[in-house]
């Protein structure tokens, strides 16, 4: 029986190896740390001179402040630094560096070497160092270090890096591309920093690679590392501080349409003057800028934002390459705004027309179809936000869209309504799918089946057809209801409105918890559709109060029968109503009943009333009269009969529950050789039309969405989270 490994510490060198390892990836990224600390230490001019890309020798001059000789002998070692004390200083972090760990991390990895000298110091003083520590330069001499000739500054140089990490140092590419990622990290920050200039050479060329000069204009600087076919081509885009975001500045250099060019550049990105790659950001503005482009062609890009320092964590990669910063998205578009305004208003020159969108028929009045949903923070939901290129699901008007794949009457539009809006507008004969108006009913045939009571085996079964009949409308001035109506129109969020208002129904994803899939603009969302249904069930009857049609059995239904069914599924609980209560209540309240809500109750002088009619709320739906016992029992138990107004809430709350539709087992639950499984499969199907052809239009058309039902929508998906998943991929 084998034992398990004990656990014991890393070694020390090997641990700085990995960490090494982490920060430093390749010669172009360990001159980017040296570059910074260059420009930390103000230096107005940096030379770097490389040798077979900078495995043999990179080596960074400046003429900054120097480094102290006391500090020569930490100077190399892990987390030593003059730019951070406390853990707190890292929310106001100003600088490029602030771990300490650059150096450490190449001291690890190859021979380093310091010459430096401030400007109070009598001469310059050179330093050696090995796995963190100095070391003697030469065998039996000492490791202190040692003055030399020197001009204020620095020089590091760094020799044979990886030597002792033969992996890494297989894995790096020819020496001409590694010499090229060099230049390309001189250039960028050569076109970023004002007033340093930057030089650099192979070693033994006479001549530089690249140089530039300080304190010349950003569109010479691109021009010199970029070429003049961009230089000559640029837009300066400028935005005002967006002070609620933290942002207080924003700068950047775009090229114009004129700008032909069909080679992709990666774009400069300096967040807080450091240099950056940001996926989101780029993919945003790629889109805007390309929807001004010809087919195929690219632009340069370059970027520049100041946002307030306790808004950024520069702590998130091992390389710094990346940043994280608070209200990504909002800034983003924003910066796309931008963007896009000033490229509208220069595209004179040269025009190429936009991706047009077909109209929608929509009556709605507080957001256009060119309109983003989702509104930037502070503002109200009525303001206009433009809808940004780069959030559009498609890019390309031949592409498939999901609507094709969809019904007819899930592509209809709607318009919203009030719950004091009349009804007697007349509907559209070709829409089966519309709210159910009572002037409309007598031109309605149904095609649905009734129920009727069999009191042996205690059920409802399917029998004879239901009949309904229409009521002639009345205005209702009932004080009770008009707070009701009131009460609901305060508590809407548009917001969630304008989702309901503009979704696409998927389909059915648990019939058991009643959860469906619908899709609004790029997001994919959950929804509880009974928790939906039953407020806009709950409106409809507050909408339609005293004017329902009339759901007529042609067999009436013994009241106290179906009351004792109550009894096989709900205990009575002590203190509420039994049977016979119930039954005197609805008696006495008969009247009520037929009037407002179009309960007919026959009998009433008999000791076995029967129930007559239902309410009919909703053109090609019928509720499920199943649940019709259920619902008699909670109008006498769970109804305050006492007050008017918490009466006739308390009735078109239960009449709401009675119209959702019923919960049942999914058809993975049951074997293929279930008996019950057909029937299963048929019930699932039979939802599922109901809510795609009449559910969710009348939600799209009438639902307004009170703040309650803001838990029961969940966005599981949508596509720039997509995006973002692949790029990590």
């Amino acid at each position: 029986m084998s034992t398990p490994a004990r656990i014991k510490p890393l070694d020390v060198s090997v641990v700085n190896k990995i960490a090494a390892g982490e920060i430093i990836i390749a010669p172009a990224n360990a001159l980017k740390e040296m570059m910074e600390n260059s420009i930390d230490a103000k230096s107005s001019s940096i030379e770097v001179l490389v040798k077979e890309g900078g495995m043999k020798l990179l080596q960074i001059t400046d003429n900054g402040s120097g480094i102290d000789k006391e500090d020569l002998p930490i100077l190399c070692e892990r987390f030593t630094t003059s730019k951070l004390s406390t853990f707190e200083d890292l929310s106001s972090i100003a600088t490029y560096g602030f771990r300490g760990e650059a150096l450490a991390s190449i001291s690890h990895i190859a021979h380093l070497s310091v010459t430096t000298k401030t400007e109070s110091s009598a001469c310059a003083w050179k330093a050696v160092y090995s796995n963190g520590e100095l070391t003697p330069s030469k065998p039996n001499d000492t490791k202190d270090p040692k003055p030399v000739a020197g001009r204020k500054g620095t020089q590091i140089t760094v020799e044979d890096l990886f030597y002792n990490v033969p992996s890494r140092l297989r894995a790096l590419k020819s020496s001409s591309d590694e010499f090229g990622k060099i230049l390309d990290v001189i250039g960028r920050y050569a076109v970023h920093t004002d007033g340093v200039g930057f030089a650099c050479k192979r070693f033994g060329d006479a001549h530089y690679s690249l140089t530039t000069r300080p304190n010349v204009s950003i569109k010479e600087r691109i021009r010199t590392v970029f070429g003049s076919p961009i230089a000559n081509e640029l837009i300066p885009i400028e935005m005002d501080p967006i002070e609620e975001y933290g942002v207080l500045k924003v700068a950047g250099q775009f090229t114009n349409p004129n700008f032909n060019n069909k080679k992709s550049i990666q774009p400069v990105f300096f967040i807080n003057n450091r240099l950056v790659s940001n996926d989101p950001l780029k993919r945003a503005l790629t889109s805007t800028v390309n929807h001004f482009l010809p087919k195929g062609h690219k632009s340069f890009i370059y970027l520049s934002l100041i946002i307030s320092p306790e808004n950024v964590d520069v702590n998130v990669h091992p390389t710094k390459r990346e940043v994280r910063f608070l209200y990504e998205d909002e800034i983003i578009d924003r910066i796309c705004i931008s963007v896009q305004e000033q490229f509208s208003k220069i595209d004179s020159s040269r025009s190429f027309p936009a991706q047009s969108f077909l109209p929608t028929k929509r009556q709605r009045t507080e957001v256009e179809d060119d309109e983003e949903f989702t509104p930037p923070k502070n503002a109200t939901p009525q303001q206009k936000v433009k809808r940004l290129d780069y959030k559009l699901v498609r890019t390309d008007a031949n592409q498939s869209k999901i609507t094709n794949y969809l019904s007819q009457s899930q592509q209809q539009s709607q318009s919203q309504l009030s719950l004091n809006d009349s009804h007697n507008t007349e509907l559209d004969e070709k829409d089966d799918s519309t709210v159910n108006e009572s002037t409309d009913l007598t031109t309605f045939q149904p095609q649905v089946t009734s129920t009727q009571i069999r009191t042996s085996q205690q059920t409802l079964k399917p029998a004879s057809n239901l009949k309904f009949i229409p009521k002639d409308r009345v205005d209702v001035n009932l004080q009770s209801i008009l707070e009701l109506r009131e009460s609901v129109e305060k508590s809407v969020n548009k917001v969630l409105t304008e989702v309901f208002a503009n979704l696409l129904y998927i389909g059915i994803v648990d019939s058991k918890r009643r959860l469906c899939a619908i899709q609004f603009d790029v997001k994919l969302m959950l929804l509880d559709y009974a928790s939906v249904l039953n407020e806009l069930f709950y409106q409809i009857g507050l909408s339609d109060f005293s004017n329902f049609g009339t759901i007529v059995f042609e067999q009436e239904l013994s009241i106290r029968d179906l009351l004792s069914m109550i009894t096989f599924h709900e205990n009575f609980k002590e203190g509420s109503r039994n049977i016979d209560e119930i039954i005197d209540l609805l008696i006495n309240m008969s009247d009520m009943l037929l009037e407002y809500f179009s309960i007919e109750i026959t009998d009433c002088d008999t000791s076995d009333p029967k129930i007559k009619s239902i309410p009919y709320l909703l053109k090609n739906y019928t509720p499920s009269i199943d649940k019709l016992p259920l619902f008699l029992y909670k109008l006498g138990a769970k109804v305050d009969w006492e007050d008017e107004k918490a009466c006739l809430d308390g009735i078109l709350r239960q009449l709401a529950l009675f119209y959702i539709p019923e919960a049942f087992e999914t058809n993975e639950t049951l074997s293929d050789d279930d008996p019950e499984k057909p029937e299963l499969i048929q019930k699932h199907q039979e939802l599922n039309d109901a809510l795609e052809n009449v559910l969710m239009p009348v939600i799209k058309k009438k639902l307004l969405a009170t703040k309650k039902l803001t838990k029961d929508v969940v966005e599981i998906a949508n596509l720039p989270g997509l995006y973002r998943v692949f790029e990590r991929c």
